[in-house]
């Protein structure tokens, strides 16, 4: 694979990126009070290492009334400029031709009363349901005095040696409040018609370039705001010709609002799928546009590039998950790079529980210095019991560091239950990792044996220094009775395709792995979309019925949900756009279902006020009610004595997230 955009330099404004991989701002939750941590400057000299040519840190918050959470960066004030001025001279010193830039924010309505200990303010008095207020309507002189805070703050960014600044004027925050009809419902210079409510956007960048000078400056814009009665990518090329001609000197084009729903950021986002909107924007203006959302392989990004559809490309995620990923497509090692899976688990279900940030792929993301690989005196033999995500993992880190690695694995394949978490729709981006842990077992050496179902003979004959046990969970049985019955499977069975699969279906159960097993079977069948495009192309199908035939397939699906509420343990960023996956698809979720038995082909419940209820003509009934440690002979050989130095890892030691698992086999595996 040849790369002959993804690597040219690019002049913007007064600096030149080495590339054009950009890093676009992004909240992680590492700043102590809104001043900048060694926390947060290990996280970004570790990317600029990494090979990425802009680095955008943010977003700063620009005004008291404007800011987030205590948690993200502030530059509002002078006593943020020394953090902020080793930063950028950190990320200096690691690469002097890595650029950084400051994006800078103003929430608006977005603003939590809880934090600014106000009222927020916007355009216009509209009810925000992000942060379930109210705001105060901004008068002229809080319009001009959130203006000079933009420009205060750009100063602030020169001074401290950064290389650009950025307004975020996306997300639905207080630029794009200014912008949008559905929000914006004055009457004065600032609301009506389009070209008034530009006035507060032009006359921002009129009184930033002033005070900066030629200091590079861009703004962040939605492409769409994805928000009945606001902007759609119709009407955003003029919006973005008068940010043109007001002088700045970039566009870097997002998705929409946060209040949106429409997913962008979710595994069921197709990677790339919004490249069309800084394509729709590269097409109207002359200054270089970058595009984002789900771009997360350098092939990809080559490809956007090439189509001229942008100028530049935000790697986010991707540069969480693998920091050094410019570095190693510019070196071809495409096969060592660590791919984003769009899981949500560790990164954006973190900033809505504010948390600091964590990565399913990378252990080391905000743990920079923490979670430093660790020399070893001596190499040790170590042997690892099961090939899932906490196995795959400590065998990678523990032969990295030099120990000799036997892992073992009683399937024919590696990968353990990532091969069911990829089959429902929406999820392929897990493969990924299955990839990318086959090529590191081959780098690295380390000894794989497939087909082996561990017994005490076999440890005798390795006889290991350490073992660690990553054996996974078993599903649980429910005492239910007729749960035995022969059409009655477990929902790995299903999304394995180790099950036959029937046409009325009941899942019992709406946890998390209900709601996927559901989607799973409820597009079960569904035209494929190359079967899409050739059927439509010549003409056998009308359009309308060749996508009804895409979306959906044949199979009565119904979950039984003993609690008030389904998915329950899913991430709040994934959540809802599963559920309403699952409405669209016309699953039938019950809640509060107590199941008293299971027939042949019916299914016996009561609800609070109803029993007796039933469903008849099942064809397949499907486990999803959790799972239990696989920890027998971890517990045989610890009760035996034998040996001594025995960890459990993954979901033999608790059922978790595979974040938790893939981290445990980590730490562990750095210790030893």
């Amino acid at each position: 694979m040849k790369f002959f955009k993804l690597f040219n330099p690019l002049k913007i404004g007064q600096i030149e990126l080495k590339n054009r991989i950009v890093m676009p701002a992004m909240h992680l939750g590492y700043a102590k009070e809104s001043f900048i941590t060694d926390r947060m400057i290990d996280f970004y000299v570790e990317r600029a290492i990494g090979g990425t040519g802009l680095l955008i840190i943010g977003g700063c918050h620009v005004h008291r009334l404007g800011m987030g959470l205590p948690s993200m960066v502030g530059i509002d004030d002078d006593k943020y400029v020394p953090g902020l001025t080793e930063l950028a001279s950190k990320i200096h010193e690691a690469d002097n031709n890595v650029k950084i830039g400051a994006q800078l924010y103003h929430s608006g309505r977005y603003s939590m009363p809880f934090v600014i200990h106000d009222t927020p303010i916007s355009s216009s008095p509209t009810y925000s349901k992000f942060s379930k207020t109210t705001p105060r309507e901004m008068t002229y002189e809080d319009i001009k005095e959130a203006q000079e805070a933009f420009a205060a703050a750009a100063v602030r960014a020169k001074d401290s040696g950064f290389d650009s600044i950025e307004v975020c004027a996306s997300a639905g925050y207080l630029v794009g409040q200014f912008l949008s009809p559905l929000v914006n419902k004055r009457t004065d210079k600032y609301g009506g018609e389009l070209e008034s409510r530009l006035n507060f956007p032009l006359e921002l960048i009129e009184t930033v370039r002033d005070k900066i000078g030629n200091l590079t400056f861009g703004f962040r814009e939605s492409g769409d705001d994805f928000m009945p009665g606001s902007l759609t990518y119709k009407d955003k090329p003029p919006i973005a010709k008068a940010y043109e001609k007001a002088g700045l000197d970039y566009i870097n084009i997002t998705g929409g609002w946060h209040e949106s729903r429409t997913p962008q950021i979710t595994a069921e986002v197709p990677p790339g799928a919004y490249s069309y909107l800084a394509e729709n924007i590269k097409n109207t203006v002359s200054i270089p546009i970058f595009a984002s959302n789900r771009i997360n392989d350098p092939i990809l990004a080559e490809e956007i590039l090439m189509a001229d559809k942008a100028d530049c490309i935000c790697f986010g995620r991707a540069l969480i998950a693998d920091p050094y990923l410019p570095n190693k497509a510019l070196k071809g090692e495409l096969r060592d790079i660590r791919h984003c899976v769009a899981c949500n688990q560790g990164c954006f279900d973190n900033v809505f529980a504010a948390k600091p940030i964590q990565c399913l792929r990378n252990a080391q993301a905000g743990n920079e210095r923490k979670y430093k690989l660790k020399k070893i005196d001596e190499a040790k033999r170590i042997m690892i019991i099961g090939a899932g995500p906490a196995g795959l993992e400590a065998a990678r880190i523990a032969r990295t560091r030099g120990h000799i690695v036997e892992l073992f694995e009683k399937e024919n394949k590696i990968g353990g239950l990532i091969h069911s978490v990829y089959m429902p729709p929406g999820r392929k981006s897990f493969e990924k990792m299955i990839d990318y842990y086959e090529y590191q077992i081959e780098k690295l050496g380390i000894n794989l044996h497939l087909n082996n179902n561990v017994t005490e003979q076999t440890i005798e004959q390795i006889n290991p220094d350490v073992i660690l046990f990553a054996t996974g969970a078993k599903p649980i049985i429910p005492n239910i009775p007729g749960s035995d019955n022969d059409n009655v499977f477990f929902a790995s069975d299903i999304l394995e395709r180790n099950a036959p699969l029937g046409k009325n279906v009941v899942i019992i159960g709406g946890g998390g792995t209900g709601i996927e097993v559901a989607i799973y079977v409820a597009k079960f069948g569904a035209l494929t979309k190359d079967a899409l495009e050739f059927l439509t192309f010549y003409n056998c199908l009308e359009p309308e019925v060749a996508l009804n035939m895409l979306y959906k397939g044949n199979k009565k699906v119904t979950i039984l949900e003993m609690l008030p509420r389904a998915g329950s343990d899913i991430g709040k960023t994934t959540k809802w756009t599963l559920l309403s996956k699952c409405d669209k698809l016309g699953v039938n979720i019950i809640t509060n279902a107590n199941i008293t038995k299971i027939e042949k082909n019916r299914i016996i419940y009561s609800l609070p006020d109803q029993e007796d209820l039933e469903i008849d003509g099942v064809d397949t009934f499907i486990l999803a009610t959790g799972v239990k440690p696989n920890d027998e002979l971890f517990n045989q050989l610890k009760k035996s004595g034998k040996y001594k130095k025995l960890f459990l890892i993954g979901d033999c030691k608790e059922p978790a997230t595979i974040l938790e698992a893939t981290h445990r086999g980590y730490r562990v595996a750095n210790k030893i």
